[in-house]
């Protein structure tokens, strides 16, 4: 027994074949890590971190983890050991082969197993990757609970697994876009692939395509007895968040992952997302940074970086930011908070910087033109940050993100109509909810119409919400508050505006999806109320909550609005 699988990381390389056969490129190794992931002590080196490496070493990404490659990505991370493979064919046998190397190239274990044909291929890995882990020191206790068949727990398709590891490469090389045609062929071939459908559903949701990411995930969550402990914590996770919105389900469920799974960052990962959305920054610091020891991703980052920002150690954000770069990861998400660091201290070319890294990148560059976009309305250029708006939502919707088109639009529009253009603000609202029907569009469209004075409008809309979306935490306690809080504003109701906020105060302060930042609209409203009740220095303590958090709003133009009453009280 080495007692690798207790303590370290280890590295999975490829599986080379040695065959004519094609259908063995990719595949073998995907099945490998669906296999080997049902084990709650085997820490695999993330993926987005091995091409990172690669990266760095000058190595292109499709470049084969084997051999001296596989050995120089152990010793750059500190890997312990790494695990590679082989299938070779005889006539119509096969035979695979996986071993464990230490980084210093010493073989530490290895396992062989034979199929007759290639319908059994697959189960001889199964068999083959079983023991390597008994091998590599995991209890027969732990392998009689976290292993089932892979026919089982994934599928029993060569093809379908082959589509499937097509789609994972086509995602982590060109985005969601390419990936998606992969994930749905690796459905047709068989309809109870849970991963295949899991996958999809993020992509679509990633894409604006709410309504069939929503549809994929519950039938996801109802195929969940079929698969793995590990993938079935993380479909149950998602189905919280995605499908009924319910947060703390979905925290539950995470929290359940990791005691099962600890050292499997990407359950505390999640769930430090979600305390920031709850505004709990301090829990998503501690969940984030765990998560982060294990899996040095570009989410991984991103997210310490923006809680950091929320709680006001902006150097600290910018540290962990220049520590991403440093080591090859590109995301968009990772420029889109840099700028917002940047922003935060006033480095304007910084900021330029990482507009323009992104810039021309489909399905990316959005995100920072409508960053761009606030940074002008906050600095009160107006008729720029309408400008940028609308190239936000065009490129969105020429990517296919139909629902991000929305957001940007619905965005521009919440933003006229708290500067009192209401037929701007009004046609903007109206344009989105008829570019895409999404829980976000409708949130911030209704929000913008019921500040703009449509007051019908927004009320259908809200009672669509709250009949589609009861148990949806950010609806029911951050979208719906504000918007009924709107309506009586606009009746000239302070008091029963302050009544309608109640529900939204404890999570006030938190990150609002699919935004990076908290818009702090509560607090803004809440503030507007007690002025109509000619209650200054209530108005003054809600308008100073937005000006002493500038880490959490950043630049969304409430904070000078805010700033600026605060200083006329």
């Amino acid at each position: 027994m080495t007692g690798i699988l207790q303590r370290d990381t280890v590295l999975l390389g490829d599986v080379e074949n040695r065959t004519n056969d094609p259908l063995f490129d990719g595949s073998l190794r995907q099945a490998l890590l669906l296999q080997l992931a049902q084990s709650p002590y085997l820490q695999i080196l993330p993926d987005q971190r091995v091409h990172s490496v690669l990266q760095n070493m000058m190595r292109a990404a499709d470049t084969p983890i084997l051999g001296s490659v596989a050995l120089e990505i152990c010793q750059r991370t500190a890997t312990k050991a790494a695990i590679t493979g082989s299938i070779v064919a005889f006539g119509d046998e096969y035979v695979i082969g996986l071993a464990a190397t230490s980084a210093e190239g010493d073989l530490v274990v290895s396992e062989q197993a034979r199929a007759r044909g290639k319908g059994e291929v697959l189960r001889a890995l199964d068999a083959a990757s079983l023991s390597l882990r008994g091998k590599l020191g995991e209890s027969l206790a732990s392998m009689e609970r976290f292993s089932g068949p892979f026919e089982e727990v994934a599928t029993p398709s060569l093809e379908a697994l082959k589509a499937y590891t097509l789609g994972r490469r086509e995602w982590f090389r060109h985005g969601d876009a390419a990936a998606i045609p992969h994930f749905a062929r690796a459905i047709e071939l068989d309809g109870n692939f849970v991963s295949a459908h899991s996958a999809l559903a993020l992509a679509c949701m990633n894409m604006g395509q709410a309504r069939r990411g929503r549809e994929l995930i519950d039938r996801a969550y109802g195929l969940r007895e079929r698969v793995s402990a590990r993938e079935r914590a993380r479909v149950t996770a998602i189905y919280w968040t995605i499908s009924v919105g319910d947060l703390h389900r979905s925290l539950d469920a995470y929290h359940a992952w990791m005691e099962d799974f600890p050292r499997d960052g990407t359950a505390a990962i999640n769930a430090g997302g979600l305390y920031m959305i709850l505004g709990q920054f301090e829990r998503a610091y501690e969940a984030s940074e765990e998560g982060r020891l294990f899996e040095l991703t570009s989410i991984a980052h991103s997210n310490v970086a923006i809680i950091l920002m929320a709680l006001g150690r902006h150097g600290e954000a910018r540290a962990v930011l220049e520590s991403a770069f440093a080591r090859g990861l590109d995301a968009y998400f990772l420029h889109l908070d840099a700028y917002q660091e940047a922003f935060l201290r006033g480095d304007t070319e910084t900021m330029r910087a990482h507009f323009r890294a992104v810039e021309g990148r489909a399905t990316e560059e959005d995100f920072l033109l409508a960053a761009q976009a606030n940074t002008e309305a906050f600095n009160g250029h107006h008729d720029r940050a309408r400008e940028l708006s609308k190239r936000a939502a065009e490129s969105a919707l020429r990517a296919g993100a139909t629902e991000m088109s929305g957001v940007w639009q619905a965005e521009a529009a919440l933003r006229e109509a708290e500067l009192g253009n209401r037929e701007r603000a009004k046609a903007g609202a109206i344009s989105a909810l008829e570019t895409v029907k999404g829980r976000h569009v409708e949130c911030i469209a209704a929000y913008a119409l019921a500040r703009a004075g449509d007051v019908a409008g927004a009320t259908n809309i809200a009672a669509d919400l709250d009949r589609e979306w009861p148990n949806d935490t950010i609806v029911q306690r951050q979208w719906l508050p504000c918007i009924r809080a709107a309506i009586a504003l606009d009746s000239g109701d302070g008091s029963g505006a302050v009544e309608f906020l109640e529900p939204a105060a404890s999570m006030e302060l938190g990150l609002v999806p699919p935004f990076e930042g908290g818009l702090a609209i509560a607090p803004w409203l809440r503030g507007t109320a007690y002025l109509v009740g000619k209650r200054y220095d209530d108005a003054a303590r809600e308008f100073r909550k937005i000006v002493e958090h500038p880490g959490i709003v950043k630049n969304f133009f409430i904070y000078p609005l805010a700033k600026q009453h605060l200083e006329q009280l």
